[in-house]
């Protein structure tokens, strides 16, 4: 049996960071939107005793292992483990989100093992649950759409939205580590330099917005508090978020932890437009369009060999 399941990608319209927790985490208030810019994940029964295998393949490899650190090849053991059964798999990964750019695509990789895993062993636990235990974005690659994430982002509930989103995403040579931007973010703030939020919670005129289908006025209330962080490690950024605005679009943001960069358009031509501009910069090494809100993880095919 080979089943495939897609996941999407994830940007952050608002990303508020609380203080470092105890548990080594921090509190988040996030609303995310899932881009229709998707990874698929196949896996592929083998012979009892054999175990799990995993390649990766597509635009975006560099980085990505192929041992059981992958966070798909943790969710598929974890499927297999709350069934009770062997995991003996094959795992193939096409990348179409690019690798430590901070749109999440490790966090789908593992959305969509999950959903193939859950329809292969027949498992009919909630998914959320397994998910909060291997990551804090993989709960939202699994719903998709526009949700609100909060604890560490894990705990995720859909959020009414209307309309369609196009958006550009400015890919940036070399990654950035998640946890190096967080500890950068905490030294600012003991700096005193940047400020951390008083409250922890969903903007409301960013909802207001959103239930008003109006990227005009979404673009105004666009934030991230990994940002300062983003840039103070690479200032270079700037550049792109400035060439992003000044060649059309409404707003542009570091995509969570960055070094990916996103700009919103008015509509997909507009989109077109400013990606072609950008393109022309030679700022980012990688322009694309994608559009939002998209669905989450979702099965594809399933085939009997």
């Amino acid at each position: 049996m080979k089943i495939t399941a897609s996941a999407p990608a994830k940007i952050n319209l608002q990303l508020s960071v609380g203080a470092l927790r105890t548990d080594g985490y921090h509190d988040l208030v996030t609303v995310y939107q899932a881009l229709d810019l998707r990874d698929q994940v196949s896996i592929t029964e083998r012979a009892e005793g054999m175990g799990v295998q995993c390649s990766v393949n597509g635009e975006f490899t560099d980085g990505v292992p192929g041992d059981e650190t992958n966070l798909a090849v943790r969710a598929v053991k974890l499927v297999a483990e709350q069934v009770g059964v062997s995991c003996d798999l094959s795992i193939d990964i096409k990348k179409a989100i690019p690798v430590a750019a901070g749109l999440a695509g490790g966090s789908a990789d593992a959305a969509a093992a999950f959903v193939a895993a859950a329809e292969l062993y027949g498992y009919g636990g909630d998914l959320q649950i397994l998910a909060a235990q291997l990551g804090s974005d993989i709960g939202f690659s699994l719903i998709g759409g526009t949700a609100l994430g909060t604890s560490r982002g894990e705990v995720v509930v859909p959020v009414m939205s209307r309309g369609d989103y196009c958006w550009v995403i400015m890919s940036s040579t070399n990654g950035l580590s998640t946890p190096r931007v967080y500890q950068k973010l905490d030294q600012l703030r003991d700096e005193g330099s940047v400020r951390a939020p008083l409250q922890l919670q969903p903007k409301p005129e960013l909802l207001q917005a959103l239930l008003a289908a109006s990227p005009t006025d979404l673009a105004k209330h666009l934030s991230n508090d990994l940002q300062p962080a983003a840039l103070a490690i690479a200032p270079k950024l700037q550049r792109l978020l400035d060439a992003a605005t000044d060649d059309g679009a409404l707003a542009s943001i570091v995509a969570g932890s960055g070094p990916t960069c996103i700009a919103l358009a008015k509509d997909y031509e507009h989109a077109l437009d400013v990606a072609a501009r950008i393109t022309a910069t030679n700022l980012a090494n990688r322009v694309l369009v994608a559009k939002a809100p998209a669905p989450g993880a979702e099965l594809v095919s399933k085939d009997r060999n």
